[in-house]
């Protein structure tokens, strides 16, 4: 009798083992079926939940683009987008809320478009939703995740505040309720609690990934408002962890070309001041634009005081300073069959040169580029090279004004063949009064056909200036 008891009480121990780890299982992937086996599953009734609100008015096919400025258009021509709607706010609501995994990984934004809910989930009564979800919290009672469907519900009802309880408390029992926080970001701005706002956004950018595009309409709203913007740089001068990816996506999304500015200067004396990686997409965007002025004045702000002190027509010219790749230094791209460095010079230790070196056979060589911004008016470039380059074509300085056509206003002889001593090199150019506000200074090799991209050899360049003739 001992013996029947035991085998009955192992059978149904491992029948609860089996019914709760599938339950379990089943429970995100499967919740219908998770239910058969255990009818108060809470993972299976939150997620038959979030089902019918992602499926209710919802088409994640037909409008899955992030609610986020993203066209460059829209940054220089004033075009901004408004504030995400009640339906917009629903469709984000359910991107979000299924932005992680059955394992709590995120999926990236770019895959939840690929996932919509189930057919006829948009159909099923929120009243229906609202049991499922109440049985969810009676059987765990901790539950955030019910909490901030309560929310949802609520705001589907106009009920905002009990919305905003519900919504706070789902995210004092977890930060990583990321629904619960993007509403209460979105209302706590609405509202002109900005601290709350700002809190809420820094919380959603640091504990999941790709939310950058949901938050980027309220950080620029924010960042061009007088009242919240005191607030919000003071978290920026923290350097939270998101603030390269801010500083990348801010230039496309804003409708005043100047507030990534005022941003970046007023992080600027800070503990951890703005980088090249944070300056370079701002100037990128202005200079595509044709905003060379206040590029040029942008880039100066952040300059060093000795590299202002020595700035000239042309800048960083004997090529003693690391190039940063911003427009107005020295922007470097390798290509095939190409070498680009800065290099001591053999023959004059503690100095430094630009050195370009070619393979055996074809190259691809981008050219090596500075952004100028010349005055109307007659000037001299000069400069010193040496080295030896063999091939039917060689590499030719120009001078074109930026954004316009390819002929240059003025270029050097070509340097091909031998030179193993240094030689002088210069030219004149006139830059015209219009339609020539900034220009580049290119190194190009003058190929005219792929014939001509067959060349091997090194060439050094240093001290090159540019003179205004009087």
């Amino acid at each position: 009798m001992r013996a029947i008891i035991l085998v009955a009480l192992g059978a149904v121990l491992a029948w609860q083992v089996v019914v709760r780890s599938l339950g379990a299982y089943l429970a995100t992937t499967a919740p219908d079926t998770a239910l058969m086996l255990q009818p108060g599953n809470p993972v299976a009734l939150l997620s038959l939940a979030d089902e019918a609100l992602a499926g209710r008015d919802l088409d994640l096919k037909k409008g899955g683009k992030p609610a986020a400025a993203t066209d460059p258009e829209r940054t220089v021509h004033g075009k901004s987008e408004a504030s995400p709607k009640s339906s917009e706010r629903l469709r984000i609501w359910a991107e979000l809320a299924r932005s992680v995994d059955k394992n709590g990984h995120d999926k990236q934004v770019s895959e939840l478009a690929k996932s919509p809910a189930k057919p006829g989930a948009g159909a099923r009564d929120l009243d229906e939703v609202r049991r499922w979800t109440e049985l969810a919290l009676a059987n765990e009672p901790l539950s955030a995740h019910a909490l901030r469907i309560l929310g949802q519900l609520a705001d589907a009802n106009g009920e905002d505040g009990r919305a905003e309880r519900f919504m706070r408390t789902a995210t004092q029992r977890s930060i990583r309720e990321s629904v619960a926080l993007y509403w209460l970001m979105r209302k706590s701005y609405e509202s002109k609690d900005y601290a709350t706002a700002i809190y809420c956004a820094d919380a959603l950018l640091r504990t999941r990934r790709g939310t950058m595009p949901y938050v980027m309409p309220t950080l620029v709203e924010m960042a061009q408002n007088k009242a919240a913007d005191g607030a919000f740089k003071k978290l920026l001068a923290s350097n939270p962890p998101w603030r390269g990816h801010f500083f990348t996506t801010l230039p496309r999304s804003v409708t005043d070309a100047r507030t990534p500015l005022d941003i970046l200067l007023a992080v600027r004396n800070t503990p951890t001041p703005p980088t090249t990686a944070d300056l370079k997409p701002y100037l990128d965007v202005l200079v595509a634009h044709k905003y060379f002025e206040l590029a040029y004045y942008t880039w100066l702000q952040f300059l060093r005081p000795e590299q202002l002190r020595s700035i000239g027509l042309l800048f960083n010219g004997s090529f003693e300073a690391t190039p940063s790749g911003l427009p107005f230094d020295w922007v470097m791209k390798g290509g095939a069959g190409v070498t680009i460095e800065i290099l001591e010079r053999p023959d004059q230790q503690g100095q430094h040169a630009l050195f370009v070196a070619f393979s055996q056979g074809r190259v691809e060589f981008p050219g090596i580029v500075q952004l100028l911004m010349l005055g109307p008016g007659t000037y001299r470039f000069k400069g010193r090279y040496r080295g030896e380059l063999v091939g039917r074509r060689g590499l030719v300085w120009r001078v074109l004004c930026a954004g316009g056509t390819r002929e240059p206003l003025g270029e050097s002889p070509m340097t091909v063949g031998q030179a193993p001593a240094w030689r002088d090199l210069e030219f004149t150019f006139t830059v015209p009064s219009a339609n020539c506000r900034a220009q580049q200074l290119r190194l190009e090799l003058d190929a005219r056909m792929a014939s001509e991209q067959l060349v091997s050899g090194a060439i050094w360049h240093d001290d090159l200036r540019i003179q205004r003739v009087e």
